[in-house]
Protein backbone atom coordinates (compact mmCIF):
# COMPACT_ATOMS: atom_id res chain seq x y z
CA UNK A 1 0.00 0.00 0.00
CA UNK A 2 3.11 2.17 0.82
CA UNK A 3 4.49 1.52 -2.36
CA UNK A 4 1.39 2.63 -4.53
CA UNK A 5 1.39 5.43 -2.10
CA UNK A 6 4.70 6.73 -3.15
CA UNK A 7 3.88 5.87 -6.61
CA UNK A 8 0.68 8.02 -6.98
CA UNK A 9 2.92 10.71 -5.05
CA UNK A 10 5.75 10.67 -7.77
CA UNK A 11 3.44 11.04 -10.36
CA UNK A 12 1.77 13.48 -9.04
CA UNK A 13 4.65 15.92 -9.21
CA UNK A 14 5.76 15.00 -12.23
CA UNK A 15 2.05 16.13 -13.27
CA UNK A 16 2.47 19.00 -11.61
CA UNK A 17 5.95 20.12 -12.36
CA UNK A 18 5.43 19.19 -16.36
CA UNK A 19 2.12 21.64 -15.51
CA UNK A 20 4.33 24.29 -14.14
CA UNK A 21 7.17 23.89 -17.13
CA UNK A 22 4.24 24.62 -19.94
CA UNK A 23 2.44 27.78 -18.33
CA UNK A 24 6.66 29.27 -17.46
CA UNK A 25 7.37 28.39 -21.37
CA UNK A 26 3.71 29.92 -22.28
CA UNK A 27 4.55 32.90 -20.25
CA UNK A 28 8.51 33.52 -21.28
CA UNK A 29 7.24 33.39 -25.29
CA UNK A 30 8.30 36.56 -27.39
CA UNK A 31 5.18 38.36 -27.20
CA UNK A 32 2.92 41.46 -27.98
CA UNK A 33 -0.55 40.62 -27.38
CA UNK A 34 -2.42 43.18 -27.52
CA UNK A 35 -2.98 46.82 -29.41
CA UNK A 36 0.48 48.34 -28.36
CA UNK A 37 1.57 45.39 -26.82
CA UNK A 38 2.36 44.48 -22.91
CA UNK A 39 -0.58 46.23 -21.08
CA UNK A 40 -1.25 48.60 -24.40
CA UNK A 41 1.78 50.84 -23.48
CA UNK A 42 3.73 50.84 -26.39
CA UNK A 43 7.21 49.67 -24.63
CA UNK A 44 8.92 46.37 -25.80
CA UNK A 45 11.68 45.34 -23.19
CA UNK A 46 14.81 46.83 -22.59
CA UNK A 47 16.70 43.76 -23.26
CA UNK A 48 16.86 43.74 -27.14
CA UNK A 49 18.50 45.79 -29.70
CA UNK A 50 16.25 47.08 -32.35
CA UNK A 51 17.25 48.13 -35.42
CA UNK A 52 17.41 51.80 -36.19
CA UNK A 53 16.81 51.96 -40.21
CA UNK A 54 14.11 49.71 -42.08
CA UNK A 55 16.22 49.04 -44.88
CA UNK A 56 14.99 46.66 -47.64
CA UNK A 57 17.84 45.62 -49.27
CA UNK A 58 19.65 45.19 -45.98
CA UNK A 59 17.47 44.00 -42.98
CA UNK A 60 14.09 42.80 -44.54
CA UNK A 61 13.83 39.43 -42.85
CA UNK A 62 10.23 38.51 -44.82
CA UNK A 63 7.49 40.32 -46.58
CA UNK A 64 4.07 38.60 -46.69
CA UNK A 65 1.12 40.74 -48.83
CA UNK A 66 -2.25 40.58 -47.36
CA UNK A 67 -5.55 41.74 -47.43
CA UNK A 68 -6.65 45.58 -46.64
CA UNK A 69 -7.67 46.09 -42.84
CA UNK A 70 -6.13 48.53 -39.65
CA UNK A 71 -5.53 46.20 -37.03
CA UNK A 72 -2.17 45.95 -35.93
CA UNK A 73 0.15 42.76 -35.12
CA UNK A 74 -0.77 40.83 -32.35
CA UNK A 75 2.04 38.79 -31.39
CA UNK A 76 2.08 35.63 -29.31
CA UNK A 77 5.95 33.04 -29.58
CA UNK A 78 5.93 32.41 -33.42
CA UNK A 79 1.86 33.73 -34.44
CA UNK A 80 1.39 36.92 -35.48
CA UNK A 81 -2.61 37.66 -35.89
CA UNK A 82 -4.36 40.41 -38.20
CA UNK A 83 -7.75 40.92 -39.41
CA UNK A 84 -8.65 41.65 -42.85
CA UNK A 85 -11.59 42.40 -44.97
CA UNK A 86 -12.16 40.10 -48.48
CA UNK A 87 -15.05 40.90 -50.07
CA UNK A 88 -17.81 39.69 -48.23
CA UNK A 89 -15.66 38.33 -45.50
CA UNK A 90 -13.85 39.57 -42.33
CA UNK A 91 -10.74 37.53 -42.01
CA UNK A 92 -8.21 36.50 -39.04
CA UNK A 93 -5.37 35.69 -40.26
CA UNK A 94 -2.24 33.76 -38.74
CA UNK A 95 1.42 34.61 -39.69
CA UNK A 96 4.24 32.45 -38.99
CA UNK A 97 6.68 35.16 -37.30
CA UNK A 98 9.75 33.59 -38.38
CA UNK A 99 9.16 33.66 -42.40
CA UNK A 100 6.20 35.43 -42.84
CA UNK A 101 4.17 32.24 -44.40
CA UNK A 102 0.46 32.22 -43.44
CA UNK A 103 -0.35 29.44 -41.33
CA UNK A 104 -4.43 29.39 -40.90
CA UNK A 105 -6.90 32.18 -42.14
CA UNK A 106 -10.64 31.69 -41.14
CA UNK A 107 -13.31 34.09 -42.13
CA UNK A 108 -16.90 34.95 -41.14
CA UNK A 109 -19.80 36.91 -43.29
CA UNK A 110 -21.54 39.08 -41.58
CA UNK A 111 -25.23 39.86 -42.93
CA UNK A 112 -24.59 43.51 -42.90
CA UNK A 113 -21.49 45.56 -42.97
CA UNK A 114 -21.19 48.58 -40.75
CA UNK A 115 -20.94 52.49 -42.22
CA UNK A 116 -17.19 53.40 -41.59
CA UNK A 117 -15.28 56.50 -43.01
CA UNK A 118 -12.93 55.91 -45.46
CA UNK A 119 -10.07 56.96 -42.93
CA UNK A 120 -11.53 53.76 -41.53
CA UNK A 121 -11.39 50.07 -42.13
CA UNK A 122 -13.86 47.11 -41.56
CA UNK A 123 -11.10 45.20 -39.77
CA UNK A 124 -9.62 47.26 -37.00
CA UNK A 125 -10.05 46.60 -33.76
CA UNK A 126 -6.53 44.48 -32.94
CA UNK A 127 -6.32 41.18 -31.67
CA UNK A 128 -5.71 40.15 -27.91
CA UNK A 129 -3.96 36.80 -27.08
CA UNK A 130 -3.16 34.79 -23.81
CA UNK A 131 -1.17 32.17 -25.00
CA UNK A 132 -4.22 29.89 -25.25
CA UNK A 133 -6.82 31.46 -27.76
CA UNK A 134 -6.92 34.62 -29.70
CA UNK A 135 -10.02 37.05 -29.38
CA UNK A 136 -11.31 38.76 -32.00
CA UNK A 137 -13.84 41.73 -32.23
CA UNK A 138 -15.51 43.37 -35.44
CA UNK A 139 -18.06 45.76 -35.12
CA UNK A 140 -19.88 43.92 -38.24
CA UNK A 141 -20.06 40.78 -36.47
CA UNK A 142 -18.57 40.41 -32.59
CA UNK A 143 -16.88 38.49 -30.74
CA UNK A 144 -14.55 35.42 -31.67
CA UNK A 145 -12.47 33.41 -30.11
CA UNK A 146 -9.75 30.79 -31.81
CA UNK A 147 -7.53 28.34 -30.81
CA UNK A 148 -3.56 29.18 -31.77
CA UNK A 149 -4.33 26.21 -34.69
CA UNK A 150 -7.70 28.52 -35.80
CA UNK A 151 -9.86 26.38 -34.50
CA UNK A 152 -12.91 28.28 -33.53
CA UNK A 153 -13.59 28.28 -29.73
CA UNK A 154 -16.64 30.48 -29.58
CA UNK A 155 -18.19 33.26 -30.99
CA UNK A 156 -20.85 35.84 -29.49
CA UNK A 157 -22.27 38.11 -32.27
CA UNK A 158 -23.15 41.49 -31.50
CA UNK A 159 -25.55 44.11 -32.90
CA UNK A 160 -23.70 46.66 -34.99
CA UNK A 161 -22.89 49.87 -33.20
CA UNK A 162 -24.00 53.18 -35.45
CA UNK A 163 -20.45 54.80 -34.56
CA UNK A 164 -19.45 57.85 -36.49
CA UNK A 165 -16.09 56.59 -38.93
CA UNK A 166 -16.79 52.77 -37.68
CA UNK A 167 -15.74 50.86 -34.77
CA UNK A 168 -12.03 51.14 -33.60
CA UNK A 169 -11.30 49.88 -29.91
CA UNK A 170 -9.64 47.10 -29.38
CA UNK A 171 -10.99 44.26 -27.10
CA UNK A 172 -8.36 43.70 -24.14
CA UNK A 173 -7.84 41.29 -21.44
CA UNK A 174 -8.58 41.43 -18.11
CA UNK A 175 -8.82 38.67 -15.28
CA UNK A 176 -10.71 35.86 -16.57
CA UNK A 177 -12.30 38.05 -19.29
CA UNK A 178 -12.65 39.61 -22.69
CA UNK A 179 -13.54 43.59 -22.53
CA UNK A 180 -14.94 45.68 -25.42
CA UNK A 181 -15.83 49.12 -25.02
CA UNK A 182 -18.52 50.36 -27.83
CA UNK A 183 -19.46 53.88 -27.62
CA UNK A 184 -22.10 54.99 -30.24
CA UNK A 185 -24.11 58.00 -29.18
CA UNK A 186 -26.95 55.70 -28.12
CA UNK A 187 -26.90 52.66 -26.40
CA UNK A 188 -23.26 52.81 -25.55
CA UNK A 189 -21.81 50.16 -22.99
CA UNK A 190 -18.86 47.91 -21.83
CA UNK A 191 -18.89 44.24 -22.46
CA UNK A 192 -16.70 41.90 -20.38
CA UNK A 193 -16.99 38.07 -20.97
CA UNK A 194 -15.88 35.05 -19.87
CA UNK A 195 -12.61 33.56 -22.10
CA UNK A 196 -13.42 30.27 -21.95
CA UNK A 197 -16.98 30.20 -23.20
CA UNK A 198 -17.72 34.11 -24.55
CA UNK A 199 -20.81 34.11 -21.79
CA UNK A 200 -21.63 37.30 -20.69
CA UNK A 201 -20.34 38.17 -17.37
CA UNK A 202 -21.48 41.68 -16.69
CA UNK A 203 -22.35 44.61 -18.53
CA UNK A 204 -22.37 47.87 -18.16
CA UNK A 205 -24.13 50.87 -20.09
CA UNK A 206 -22.40 54.33 -20.95
CA UNK A 207 -23.83 57.80 -20.51
CA UNK A 208 -22.14 59.06 -23.38
CA UNK A 209 -22.47 63.00 -25.15
CA UNK A 210 -19.93 61.90 -28.21
CA UNK A 211 -19.14 58.64 -29.97
CA UNK A 212 -15.74 56.97 -29.06
CA UNK A 213 -13.37 54.79 -30.27
CA UNK A 214 -10.59 54.43 -27.47
CA UNK A 215 -9.53 50.95 -26.23
CA UNK A 216 -9.90 49.98 -22.42
CA UNK A 217 -6.61 50.10 -20.43
CA UNK A 218 -6.18 48.04 -17.71
CA UNK A 219 -4.20 50.38 -14.69
CA UNK A 220 -1.90 47.92 -12.62
CA UNK A 221 -0.17 50.03 -9.70
CA UNK A 222 0.46 48.78 -6.28
CA UNK A 223 -1.81 45.41 -5.56
CA UNK A 224 -4.94 47.32 -7.73
CA UNK A 225 -6.36 46.91 -10.68
CA UNK A 226 -9.10 48.85 -12.66
CA UNK A 227 -10.66 49.28 -16.22
CA UNK A 228 -10.00 52.59 -16.99
CA UNK A 229 -12.10 53.90 -20.57
CA UNK A 230 -11.94 57.46 -22.13
CA UNK A 231 -15.03 58.39 -24.33
CA UNK A 232 -18.15 60.95 -24.96
CA UNK A 233 -16.42 64.30 -22.52
CA UNK A 234 -15.52 61.66 -20.04
CA UNK A 235 -12.70 59.46 -18.33
CA UNK A 236 -13.59 57.17 -15.84
CA UNK A 237 -12.72 53.93 -14.21
CA UNK A 238 -14.58 50.69 -14.02
CA UNK A 239 -14.47 48.08 -10.82
CA UNK A 240 -13.56 44.61 -12.98
CA UNK A 241 -15.59 42.52 -10.56
CA UNK A 242 -18.98 44.13 -12.22
CA UNK A 243 -18.42 47.14 -14.04
CA UNK A 244 -19.14 49.60 -11.46
CA UNK A 245 -18.25 52.90 -11.57
CA UNK A 246 -14.93 53.59 -9.22
CA UNK A 247 -14.29 57.13 -10.04
CA UNK A 248 -15.05 59.88 -13.54
CA UNK A 249 -13.35 62.87 -14.50
CA UNK A 250 -16.03 64.65 -16.95
CA UNK A 251 -15.91 67.91 -19.02
CA UNK A 252 -13.33 66.55 -21.12
CA UNK A 253 -13.36 67.63 -25.25
CA UNK A 254 -15.52 65.53 -26.87
CA UNK A 255 -12.50 63.21 -29.12
CA UNK A 256 -11.79 60.32 -27.62
CA UNK A 257 -9.78 58.36 -30.15
CA UNK A 258 -6.23 57.73 -28.04
CA UNK A 259 -6.16 55.12 -25.63
CA UNK A 260 -5.20 56.05 -22.02
CA UNK A 261 -1.68 54.79 -20.55
CA UNK A 262 0.24 54.90 -17.44
CA UNK A 263 3.55 54.64 -15.54
CA UNK A 264 2.99 52.97 -11.87
CA UNK A 265 0.58 55.12 -9.98
CA UNK A 266 -0.27 57.69 -12.71
CA UNK A 267 -2.14 57.77 -15.16
CA UNK A 268 -2.44 59.72 -18.67
CA UNK A 269 -4.80 60.36 -20.94
CA UNK A 270 -5.55 62.90 -24.07
CA UNK A 271 -8.38 64.18 -25.75
CA UNK A 272 -9.08 66.99 -28.63
CA UNK A 273 -11.54 69.35 -29.03
CA UNK A 274 -13.30 69.71 -32.92
CA UNK A 275 -11.41 72.42 -34.94
CA UNK A 276 -8.67 73.43 -32.90
CA UNK A 277 -7.68 73.16 -29.39
CA UNK A 278 -4.23 74.03 -29.27
CA UNK A 279 -3.18 77.32 -28.20
CA UNK A 280 0.90 76.99 -28.75
CA UNK A 281 0.33 74.95 -32.47
CA UNK A 282 -2.93 76.58 -34.13
CA UNK A 283 -3.80 75.58 -37.65
CA UNK A 284 -1.34 76.09 -40.07
CA UNK A 285 -2.09 76.02 -44.06
CA UNK A 286 1.08 74.70 -45.87
CA UNK A 287 3.07 76.98 -47.99
CA UNK A 288 1.96 77.52 -51.52
CA UNK A 289 5.16 77.34 -53.06
CA UNK A 290 5.32 74.06 -51.34
CA UNK A 291 2.04 72.49 -52.71
CA UNK A 292 2.99 73.81 -56.43
CA UNK A 293 6.38 71.83 -55.71
CA UNK A 294 4.08 69.10 -54.29
CA UNK A 295 1.28 68.83 -56.97
CA UNK A 296 1.23 71.67 -59.92
CA UNK A 297 1.95 68.92 -62.66
CA UNK A 298 1.65 71.18 -65.40
CA UNK A 299 3.92 73.88 -63.90
CA UNK A 300 1.66 76.97 -64.22
CA UNK A 301 1.75 78.45 -60.76
CA UNK A 302 -1.98 77.21 -59.74
CA UNK A 303 -3.62 74.44 -58.29
CA UNK A 304 -6.20 72.49 -60.75
CA UNK A 305 -8.97 70.59 -59.07
CA UNK A 306 -7.24 67.12 -60.74
CA UNK A 307 -4.36 67.96 -59.14
CA UNK A 308 -5.17 68.30 -55.37
CA UNK A 309 -4.83 65.03 -53.54
CA UNK A 310 -7.87 63.45 -52.08
CA UNK A 311 -6.50 64.14 -48.41
CA UNK A 312 -5.13 67.28 -48.78
CA UNK A 313 -6.99 68.85 -45.88
CA UNK A 314 -6.70 72.66 -45.40
CA UNK A 315 -8.14 71.78 -41.43
CA UNK A 316 -5.49 69.09 -40.88
CA UNK A 317 -6.57 67.80 -37.59
CA UNK A 318 -10.98 67.33 -39.17
CA UNK A 319 -9.38 65.40 -42.19
CA UNK A 320 -10.16 65.48 -45.94
CA UNK A 321 -13.88 64.31 -45.26
CA UNK A 322 -14.85 67.71 -43.51
CA UNK A 323 -12.61 70.17 -44.72
CA UNK A 324 -10.77 68.53 -47.93
CA UNK A 325 -9.67 71.24 -50.40
CA UNK A 326 -10.58 68.78 -53.68
CA UNK A 327 -14.20 68.45 -52.72
CA UNK A 328 -14.54 71.90 -51.56
CA UNK A 329 -12.51 73.23 -54.47
CA UNK A 330 -15.18 75.68 -55.86
CA UNK A 331 -15.82 77.41 -52.54
CA UNK A 332 -11.70 78.16 -52.42
CA UNK A 333 -11.83 78.97 -56.55
CA UNK A 334 -13.07 82.34 -56.35
CA UNK A 335 -12.75 83.62 -59.46
CA UNK A 336 -13.99 80.52 -60.87
CA UNK A 337 -11.42 80.25 -63.72
CA UNK A 338 -10.96 76.48 -62.49
CA UNK A 339 -7.45 76.88 -60.47
CA UNK A 340 -6.43 78.02 -56.77
CA UNK A 341 -3.84 80.59 -57.32
CA UNK A 342 -1.55 82.13 -54.36
CA UNK A 343 -3.89 85.36 -53.82
CA UNK A 344 -7.06 82.53 -52.89
CA UNK A 345 -5.07 80.08 -51.06
CA UNK A 346 -3.59 83.52 -48.67
CA UNK A 347 -7.28 84.59 -48.22
CA UNK A 348 -7.91 80.95 -47.23
CA UNK A 349 -5.41 80.85 -44.76
CA UNK A 350 -6.21 84.67 -43.39
CA UNK A 351 -9.78 82.59 -42.26
CA UNK A 352 -8.35 79.87 -40.74
CA UNK A 353 -6.54 82.42 -38.67
CA UNK A 354 -9.62 83.39 -37.37
CA UNK A 355 -10.85 80.53 -36.31
CA UNK A 356 -10.96 80.76 -32.08
CA UNK A 357 -11.56 77.63 -30.07
CA UNK A 358 -14.79 76.78 -28.21
CA UNK A 359 -12.35 74.20 -26.08
CA UNK A 360 -8.94 73.71 -25.56
CA UNK A 361 -6.82 69.81 -25.98
CA UNK A 362 -6.37 68.21 -23.17
CA UNK A 363 -3.08 65.72 -21.90
CA UNK A 364 -4.11 65.19 -18.11
CA UNK A 365 -1.84 63.47 -15.56
CA UNK A 366 -3.91 61.72 -12.99
CA UNK A 367 -2.92 60.24 -9.14
CA UNK A 368 -4.06 57.03 -8.11
CA UNK A 369 -6.10 56.42 -4.96
CA UNK A 370 -9.24 58.63 -6.25
CA UNK A 371 -12.77 57.94 -5.22
CA UNK A 372 -15.73 59.15 -7.31
CA UNK A 373 -15.16 63.03 -8.83
CA UNK A 374 -11.62 63.66 -9.44
CA UNK A 375 -11.94 66.95 -10.60
CA UNK A 376 -10.48 68.30 -7.50
CA UNK A 377 -8.62 66.10 -6.05
CA UNK A 378 -6.45 63.77 -8.34
CA UNK A 379 -5.25 65.70 -11.21
CA UNK A 380 -1.85 65.99 -10.95
CA UNK A 381 -1.04 68.37 -13.72
CA UNK A 382 -2.75 69.07 -17.14
CA UNK A 383 -1.57 70.73 -21.01
CA UNK A 384 -3.18 71.86 -24.04
CA UNK A 385 -0.20 71.92 -26.17
CA UNK A 386 0.68 69.38 -28.87
CA UNK A 387 -2.07 67.12 -28.66
CA UNK A 388 -2.78 63.98 -30.77
CA UNK A 389 -6.39 63.63 -32.53
CA UNK A 390 -5.48 59.61 -33.26
CA UNK A 391 -2.51 58.58 -31.80
CA UNK A 392 -2.10 57.49 -28.31
CA UNK A 393 0.56 58.75 -25.74
CA UNK A 394 3.81 57.04 -24.95
CA UNK A 395 4.87 57.19 -21.74
CA UNK A 396 8.91 56.00 -21.48
CA UNK A 397 11.92 56.83 -19.53
CA UNK A 398 9.88 59.56 -17.22
CA UNK A 399 8.65 61.28 -20.55
CA UNK A 400 5.70 61.51 -22.36
CA UNK A 401 5.52 61.73 -25.94
CA UNK A 402 2.81 62.70 -28.36
CA UNK A 403 2.00 63.19 -31.80
CA UNK A 404 -0.70 65.03 -33.89
CA UNK A 405 -1.69 65.37 -37.11
CA UNK A 406 0.84 67.47 -39.00
CA UNK A 407 3.97 65.94 -37.80
CA UNK A 408 4.34 67.93 -34.73
CA UNK A 409 5.93 65.62 -31.89
CA UNK A 410 5.97 67.38 -28.31
CA UNK A 411 7.60 65.91 -25.24
CA UNK A 412 6.82 66.81 -21.47
CA UNK A 413 8.53 65.33 -17.96
CA UNK A 414 6.11 63.25 -16.21
CA UNK A 415 5.83 64.17 -12.50
CA UNK A 416 5.66 68.23 -13.21
CA UNK A 417 3.77 68.39 -17.05
CA UNK A 418 7.39 70.65 -17.84
CA UNK A 419 7.43 70.45 -21.59
CA UNK A 420 10.56 69.22 -22.19
CA UNK A 421 10.72 69.82 -26.18
CA UNK A 422 8.37 70.43 -29.36
CA UNK A 423 9.62 69.56 -33.12
CA UNK A 424 8.32 68.90 -36.44
CA UNK A 425 8.79 65.15 -37.30
CA UNK A 426 9.04 66.33 -41.23
CA UNK A 427 6.63 67.21 -44.03
CA UNK A 428 2.67 67.55 -43.00
CA UNK A 429 0.89 64.78 -42.96
CA UNK A 430 -1.44 62.50 -41.17
CA UNK A 431 0.05 60.21 -37.81
CA UNK A 432 -3.04 57.43 -37.44
CA UNK A 433 -0.28 55.14 -35.94
CA UNK A 434 0.24 55.28 -32.23
CA UNK A 435 3.89 55.28 -31.00
CA UNK A 436 5.87 52.70 -29.73
CA UNK A 437 9.63 52.52 -28.05
CA UNK A 438 12.71 50.28 -27.17
CA UNK A 439 15.93 50.13 -27.39
CA UNK A 440 16.09 54.39 -26.10
CA UNK A 441 14.30 54.61 -29.60
CA UNK A 442 10.99 55.81 -30.92
CA UNK A 443 9.12 54.44 -33.73
CA UNK A 444 6.71 57.04 -35.55
CA UNK A 445 4.75 56.14 -38.53
CA UNK A 446 3.15 58.31 -40.85
CA UNK A 447 0.27 57.93 -43.27
CA UNK A 448 2.36 58.21 -46.03
CA UNK A 449 4.72 55.43 -45.20
CA UNK A 450 7.49 56.99 -43.39
CA UNK A 451 8.67 55.45 -40.47
CA UNK A 452 10.91 58.16 -38.82
CA UNK A 453 12.95 56.83 -35.34
CA UNK A 454 13.40 59.57 -32.73
CA UNK A 455 16.21 59.43 -29.69
CA UNK A 456 14.35 58.82 -26.77
CA UNK A 457 15.70 61.59 -24.03
CA UNK A 458 15.30 65.44 -23.66
CA UNK A 459 16.73 66.10 -26.83
CA UNK A 460 14.84 66.05 -30.24
CA UNK A 461 17.18 63.89 -32.78
CA UNK A 462 16.09 62.30 -35.65
CA UNK A 463 17.88 58.95 -35.99
CA UNK A 464 16.46 57.64 -39.31
CA UNK A 465 13.49 58.54 -41.74
CA UNK A 466 12.78 54.86 -43.78
CA UNK A 467 10.23 55.53 -46.75
CA UNK A 468 8.06 52.61 -46.90
CA UNK A 469 5.72 53.84 -49.22
CA UNK A 470 2.72 52.48 -48.47
CA UNK A 471 0.18 53.82 -46.13
CA UNK A 472 0.02 52.74 -42.53
CA UNK A 473 -2.60 52.88 -40.25
CA UNK A 474 -1.64 50.30 -38.10
CA UNK A 475 0.62 50.39 -35.09
CA UNK A 476 3.99 48.26 -35.61
CA UNK A 477 5.00 45.54 -32.52
CA UNK A 478 8.44 45.37 -31.47
CA UNK A 479 9.40 41.88 -30.63
CA UNK A 480 12.61 39.89 -29.95
CA UNK A 481 14.63 42.84 -31.75
CA UNK A 482 12.35 42.94 -34.85
CA UNK A 483 10.44 45.05 -35.73
CA UNK A 484 6.93 43.78 -37.35
CA UNK A 485 4.83 46.49 -39.72
CA UNK A 486 1.21 46.37 -41.17
CA UNK A 487 0.66 48.97 -44.01
CA UNK A 488 -2.56 48.71 -46.35
CA UNK A 489 -0.95 46.48 -48.39
CA UNK A 490 1.87 44.03 -46.84
CA UNK A 491 3.08 42.72 -43.62
CA UNK A 492 6.68 43.40 -43.29
CA UNK A 493 9.72 42.10 -40.80
CA UNK A 494 12.56 43.78 -40.14
CA UNK A 495 15.51 42.92 -38.11
CA UNK A 496 19.49 42.55 -37.73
Amino acid sequence: MIKYRHVLMSALIVMFLLMHSAETMQASEPNWPQFRGPGGLGIAPDNQTYPVELDFSRNLLWKTEVPKGHSSPCIWGSHIFITARSGKSLETICIDRKNGEIKWRKSVEPETMEKIDNSNSHATPTPVCDGKRVYIYFGSFGLLAYDLDGNEVWKKPLPIPEIKYGTAASPILASNMVVINCDPPEGAYILAVNRDTGETIWRQDRQVEREGWSTPVLWKHGNEEELIVLGGHKLISYDLKDGRKRWWLYNLPKGAAPTPVYAEDTLFATATAAITGDPVNPIELPDFKELLESYDSNGDGRLLQAEIPDDLAFIYRMGPQHTGVKNRFSQFDTDQDGAIGEEEWRELAKQITMIQPRQMDVLIAIRSGGKEDLSESHVQWRTNEGIGQVASPLVYGGRVYIIKHGGIVTCFDTKAGDKVYSDKLGPRVYYFASPVAGDDKIYFCSLNGVVIVVQAGDIFKVLSRNRIEERIYATPALVDGNIYLRTDKCMYAFGE
